[in-house]
């Protein structure tokens, strides 16, 4: 058998924990070093895309005296080792927040600066663009309060306390009274430990500083540990015209009084004020970021808008919060100019270095959802904080954050704090599960119970012999993934507040043959959780020592591993419904594929939440793998999910009964399950249309339920824009501004379908066809109504003929034109594309969508046009932002890419 998994190599290793992450969108992104990599899983051989970090200039806090230099608290910043740039931390935040719906990268470096960063959709590379520095933003901040001190360099705010500082700055400043600095995680995974590998040493004004006497090249025993005192020599010197590193301490020269006149690093003179030590080592650990984190979208007050808030932790302690809105319009033609994050203020969590973050969103027994942010610090302390949505979103005034403290974790270890993860279980929705795993290798697990706001240990074990790099939960809060320096990846069962380990690999038909690099890897760095969640991603360093020297180690530093987990018990009930009395492969066992099933199963069901982003690619991938290797048992499978996509709690539908009345069934289900129902016909069921691993018989079965399904689809496309002009209309005459409300383009084409199709659309669509007719020429008014078209290349009138395609010329077969060109229809407005502009393109349908659809019509519990639903309910929110996804497979639409180029494959 075939390894199970898939596996690709980087040109550069990561060095800090949680280097992997997997977006939304179906990206993955690792912190490989001096760039960040970014895949796309189903083409792991295909192109990428990367984030390349160059070096910084510093930030002009200010200068210091010499005889400063040797202060307690500037020992770490001057003789810091990282001189080249570093990936140290990543997050995606959700699909919407990119100009083309797609997701925003967040990057922290190894120097402090946090940039945010968008996909290259028009620009036709593979560099990703910055769209902003929150580094800069944070520092025009503290620049504009002087960094919360008082006038003077030589006061503190705890020194000099002001009577008119707010209690929230004086809080945030209370920890640098007696340190002036905050500890620091100084050195990568991979730096420390006997045998480091030797540096080049840092220089200010004449002096060289050298922690390296072995000089040995090899990384074993890389912790989280700070560097023993370093030794220091004095040798004559050149002098220097430029600071090696980014935070390096600025001298001044004996004498100064209050400024001094330094040099930055790109030559221009600066008028920089004289500071202390405590002062620089202070601002420096404000501008200094450990980490970043994306919380859940959240709505504004208007329903309409969304936004999220993105979490950086710094050196000092504290927390800065930005909130990000979603743009008001999307674009693949020319990206607009993503607007300034905005700044909401900054929290001061901990005394010491923020490591880890994670988000998310709860509901106690109140309907009022709270955001949960737990952060984990350096000196082992865990905290748990609770966030007002309402006040976030209105916040103004940065100095009162919208944070409270709920709980904090107790516990007798004092490890400093590497991963963290939180999840919100489906049931009790009173209780949140939190995941620590602390750089001895520990790993707990608390229970917060949202009504006691106490939290209590569930489970605690040594799970790892070396750091824990990375943690996630799976399955609602199922399952646990931990990895580890150690080179290891677990999983864990968290049954009845306990963890109990259960084996990663699990035997699956892998129809690829790949590269198994497992055994030549010596570290791990992180995993992440795929998408439909039955597929994980682990990133490894390798060991030069094990691979050839000529052509491996030069071009291999580290290895991503795809690997499937769906085949194993991973805390939900096993489905005994899809079983099977004859086994289907002699690869695996029949407990195995009753196992993989039910996960997929359980993962279908979660997509039919409107919440959770249409993004199944690995559920498609085994699928697609099943109907190679087990058609029969994949057909079971499919009509077990087909009965309960269908089925109510009243009544239980069979695929026959089904068959026989489709179009009732149809009317009364929810958009999203028609888009999945849709995906899986054409990406599984009727990849093999000649029937080739199935009977000829089920294949019609699913051509027949495919139609069905994109024609109740079509069906409500028109009713729902049919009803947007209605709606508009009655705005009008209420002299109510519509503005701001949806434009509904293309009716009168949907006019043109409705007759040509009279016979078999619904009775009610026809009537608000007729009622639209009557508007006359009042219709332009409120929407786009053009029943003439013409074609681009030779001005030949076009008629409707499909809602697909379309031919100029003339319809009259008597006059055949010398040639006629094919066209393409939007499939949102049955326009004619055009073909001077970039349109939107579906991966799984391959249709092409000229003018978007708004958010409310993914949402639809039932048909618009039942007795039940009222198609002139102003309640339907028209006026939401339009989003770019397939109207038929519910996907996110994209530009079509040229091949040697990035993009996402939803499905």
């Amino acid at each position: 058998m075939a390894p199970h998994y898939q596996a690709t190599t980087l040109i550069a290793s990561p060095s800090y924990p949680d280097a992997i992450t997997w977006s939304s969108d179906n990206l993955v992104a690792v912190a490989s070093g001096h760039i960040v990599t970014i895949l796309n899983p189903a083409a792991l051989d295909g192109p990428r895309g990367l984030v390349v970090l160059r070096p910084r200039d510093p930030f002009p806090i200010g200068v210091v005296n010499r005889e400063d230099l040797f202060e307690p608290s500037l020992v770490p910043t001057s003789l810091a080792r990282d001189t080249e740039p570093c990936a140290r931390s990543v997050s995606w935040s959700q699909q919407g927040f990119a100009p083309n719906s797609g997701c925003l990268l967040a990057v922290c470096t190894v120097d402090g600066h946090v940039n945010l960063y968008r996909p290259p959709v028009s620009e036709f590379c593979d560099d990703w663009v910055k769209v902003a520095d929150i580094s800069q933003l944070l520092f025009n901040y503290y620049q504009n309060i002087n960094f919360g001190e008082d006038d003077g360099p030589d006061s503190f705010p705890q020194e000099k306390a002001n009577i008119d500082h707010a209690p929230q700055e004086k809080l945030n400043n209370k920890h640098t009274l007696d340190t002036g600095y905050a500890d620091e995680l100084q050195e990568p995974l991979s730096r420390r430990g006997p045998g480091r590998r030797k540096r080049k040493p840092v220089r200010v004004e004449g002096y060289v500083y050298d922690d390296d006497d072995d000089g040995d090249d090899t990384s074993k025993d890389a912790d989280f540990s700070l560097n023993p005192c370093p030794t220091l020599t004095k040798i004559p010197m050149k002098k220097i015209d430029r600071p090696v590193h980014q935070m390096a301490v600025v001298i001044a020269q004996a004498g100064s009084q209050n400024t001094k006149e330094a040099f930055s690093c790109n030559g221009e003179n600066k008028i920089l004020p004289l500071i202390t030590a405590k002062q620089y080592s202070r601002r420096n650990a404000l501008l200094s970021s450990l980490v970043v984190a994306w919380s859940p979208v959240l709505p504004s007050h208007n329903a309409i808008s969304h936004w999220c808030t993105l979490a950086v932790g710094s050196k000092s302690g504290d927390v800065s919060f930005w909130k990000i809105n979603k743009p008001e319009h999307y674009t693949i033609d020319v990206c607009t100019v993503t607007k300034d994050p905005i700044f909401v203020g900054v929290l001061q969590a901990h005394n010491s270095s923020v490591c880890a973050m994670s988000w998310e969103v709860s509901c106690s027994r109140s309907s009022k959802s709270s955001l949960l942010l737990v952060t984990g610090c350096s000196d082992g302390s865990v905290k748990i904080w609770s966030g007002d949505i309402e006040g976030l979103n209105q916040c103004t005034d940065a100095k009162e954050v919208s944070f409270s403290l709920v709980a904090e974790v107790t516990t007798n270890s004092s490890a400093p704090v590497s991963s963290i993860s939180l999840s919100t279980p489906a049931q009790p929705r009173r209780e949140v599960n939190l995941a620590v795993g602390r750089v001895s290798g520990s790993l707990e697990t608390w229970i917060l119970d949202l009504c006691s706001n106490k939290v209590e240990n569930s489970s605690e074990c040594h799970a790892h012999d070396r750091v824990v790099t990375g943690l996630s939960w799976g399955l609602d809060g199922h399952c646990l993934y931990s990895c580890s320096q150690d080179n290891s990846a677990r999983c864990w069962i968290f049954g009845k507040n306990q963890l109990e380990e259960v084996p990663v690999h699990t035997n699956f038909p892998e129809l690829k043959e790949s590269i198994d690099l497992s055994v030549v890897s010596h570290q791990c760095f992180g995993l992440t959780l795929a998408p439909g969640e039955v597929m994980i991603a682990v990133v490894r360093s390798l060991d030069p020592n094990m691979l050839d020297q000529m052509y491996q180690a030069r071009t291999q530093k580290a290895v991503v591993e795809f690997i499937w987990i769906g085949g194993q018990f991973l805390g939900i009930p096993l489905n005994k419904d899809i079983y099977i009395s004859n086994k289907q492969s002699a690869k695996s066992s029949e407990t195995n594929f009753l196992w993989w099933g039910s996960n997929i199963l359980w993962s279908l069901k979660n997509y039919e939440k409107c919440e959770t982003g249409l993004v199944l690619w690995d559920v498609i991938a085994a699928l697609q793998v099943l109907m190679k290797s087990a058609p029969a048992f994949l057909e079971t499978l499919m009509h077990k999910w087909v009965s309960d996509l269908f089925s109510d709690d009243q009544q239980r539908v069979s695929i026959d009964n089904l068959c026989q009345c489709r179009k009732d069934m149809m009317s009364n289900v929810s958009s999203r399950k028609l888009h999945l129902l849709n995906i899986i016909c054409r990406k599984v069921m009727l990849r093999d249309p000649a029937g080739e691993n199935g009977n000829r018989t089920s294949t019609d079965l699913w051509s027949s339920l495919l139609l069905s399904s994109e024609r109740e689809l079509r069906e409500r496309l028109v009713a729902f824009t049919f009803a947007a002009v209605l709606n508009r209309k009655s705005y009008f005459l209420k002299g109510t501004c519509a503005e701001n409300m949806w434009f509904p383009v293309g009716v009168a084409q949907m006019r043109s379908w409705v007759s040509m199709n009279s016979g078999g659309v619904h009775n009610q669509l026809r009537s608000l066809s007729s009622t639209i007719k009557r508007l006359g020429s009042r219709i332009n008014s409120v929407c786009e109504y053009s029943a003439k078209e013409t074609c681009a290349y030779c001005s030949a009138p076009v008629h409707f003929e499909s809602p697909d395609i379309a031919l100029c010329g003339s319809v009259d077969p008597a006059i055949v034109p010398t040639e006629r060109h094919k066209l393409s229809r939007c499939a949102a407005s049955m326009r004619l594309c055009s073909v001077l502009e970039p349109t939107w393109y579906c991966v799984c349908c391959g249709g092409m969508v000229d003018k978007l659809v708004p958010e409310t019509y993914f949402t639809m519990k039932t048909s618009p046009l039942l007795d039940a639903a009222d198609p002139d309910d102003e309640s339907s929110l028209y006026s939401a932002p339009a989003v770019p996804r397939c109207p038929f497979c519910g996907i996110l639409l994209q530009r079509l890419m040229p091949e040697f180029l990035l993009s996402v494959s939803p499905v």
